[in-house]
Formats: structure tokens, sequence, C-alpha cells
């Protein structure tokens, strides 16, 4: 089931993917409670102990679906974060706790189907903004950002992206935080109007 939602919005992990997972993570923790069952004699039984090693290892595999783009987009942490659940599905299959496979299974199906919209609201509602800003040369960048302080609107985590020279336009992107009583366009009017900002866009 987690696996067709990837798959359907084209993610690189789909169903293949997510059903190995819970099925290895499922006989992993199915070993080690058979260990623990028939060498217990012998003093080695740890029914956790193949489990941790999976939980800390799918980290690797996670990895391998995030990307950082050319303009320091991530994308796939949403996969990587369903892999990992998947795992711990898979360990929860295993040792017999099926309620608590089940309704994670479940509320994972709505987080997918449903926290877009309450990432909509949230989006819609903040106050801060990741942008990209071109000026027209590195003195009005920084002539920008200070008065854009006093207006109460910060600029932080400022990266280059684009800068020929000291006197021809930059590009950076930044993280932009207003007052909390600014609203959304009146921030981006007010910054678009500043002497010196080429562009800003969100």
């Amino acid at each position: 089931l987690i696996g067709i939602d990837r798959g359907m919005k084209k993610r690189v992990a789909g169903v293949k993917t997510h059903k190995s997972v819970t099925m290895r993570a499922t006989l992993v923790m199915m070993t080690g409670d058979f260990i623990h069952v028939y060498s217990n004699g012998a003093g080695i039984g740890d029914t956790a102990r193949l489990g941790a090693q999976v939980v800390s290892g799918i980290g690797f595999l996670g990895v391998g679906t995030i990307i950082v783009t050319g303009q320091r987009h991530v994308s796939g942490l949403t996969t990587a974060a369903s892999l990992w659940t998947s795992a711990c599905i898979g360990l929860a299959v295993g040792i017999g706790f099926y309620s608590g496979a089940i309704f994670t299974t479940l509320g994972l199906i709505l987080v997918f189907k449903y926290a877009k919209y309450i990432e909509v609201y949230v989006e819609e509602h903040s106050n801060t903004y990741d942008v990209y800003m071109e000026f027209e040369n590195e003195d009005k960048m920084s002539m920008v950002i200070k008065k854009l302080r006093e207006e109460d609107i910060m600029i932080s985590n400022v990266v280059i992206i684009k800068k020929r020279s000291k006197t021809q336009s930059v590009v950076i992107q930044a993280t932009m935080e207003a007052a909390k009583w600014k609203a959304r366009h009146t921030v981006f009017r007010e910054v678009r109007q500043q002497e010196g900002v080429i562009s800003v866009e969100e």
C-alpha cells in the first residue's frame, strides 16, 4: 500500500522497494525471535539485537532516494522516511505486533493523502519564505538587506548562486522572515519596491 502511493507519484522507490524492505525486516525480526526461542539455553538469545540493526541500517537505503538539485532543492525525504517506516512495520509484523503494523500503515497512507492540505494551510499562514533574489550589484544587495531589517523583514541564510563581478547583478538564495502581522503580498511588494532589487520569487 505504501509502495503503491509512492509509485503512483513516480518516486524512485515504489512497490518493489517498499515490499522488499518490509519483507526483509520481517524476516530479520522473526530470525531474532527464532534465535531467542531456540538458543536461550546458550545465553545468546537477544530478540531486539537484529531488529536494531535494521533500524539503523535502513538509513543507507533511504539516502539513495534523496536528491539535491542544482538549485539546492531537496527531494526524496518523504520516500526515505516511508522506507524507514516500512522497515519498522516489518519489524512489528515479525514480532507479532500486528495491530501496531496495521495502524501505522493506515496512518502513513492518511498522511500521504491528506497532509498536503495541512502543508498548504501552513504555507499560507507562514511568515517565513525561501526565496531567490536578484540585485543590481553586491553593494545594492547589502543596502537592501539592511533596509529591509529596519522594516521587520529579516534576510538570512544567504547563498550566492550567481555573481559575475562586484559591479554586475548578483543572484542569491535566502530565507526571508517577516513580522507576523505582515501579509505575504505586502512583504513581497515591499521587497520588490526596494531600490536595487531586480526580482524576488519564492
